[in-house]
């Protein structure tokens, strides 16, 4: 499943927001993203179409099961790429954070696995096995 960049970004704020798998608010969603609640709307309707998240009408949104998997994949990746930000460049955690999703939404998995192989070995078989 190929992800927009803006679907990417829903979907790991989601995740991360939902801690355990518990419904997460629109309004915070927006909050993290900081964007309009219309954005929200707009992306869940997308989201819901693909299978990734429920949503009843003015309800929480919740990851299905294939969103929970392809969240983890996602922030698994993100992860890797904020460890090397941070460790291997100095940056600060929340700039490495930024950075490391910019990354993930514009770099193609091959680009991606690249960086992680080269740079951070003892993780590409961790990459590999959330891809699986």
């Amino acid at each position: 499943m190929v992800l927009s960049s803006a679907a990417t970004r829903y979907l790991l704020v989601i995740y991360r927001l939902s801690g355990e798998g518990m419904p997460v608010r629109s309004v915070d969603i927006s909050r993290a993203l900081g964007v309009s609640p219309a954005s929200v709307v707009h992306m869940m309707g997308v989201l819901v179409a693909d299978g990734l998240i429920s949503k009843r009408h003015y309800g929480r949104v919740q990851l299905t099961g294939t969103g929970i998997w392809v969240a983890n994949q996602l922030h698994t990746k993100c992860m890797l790429l904020e460890s090397f930000l941070t460790e291997r460049l100095g940056l600060s955690e929340e700039v490495a954070r930024r950075d490391a999703v910019a990354c993930l939404c514009s770099l193609s998995e091959e680009g991606i696995e690249g960086i992680v192989r080269r740079v951070l070995p003892d993780s590409a078989a961790l990459l590999r096995a959330a891809g699986e």
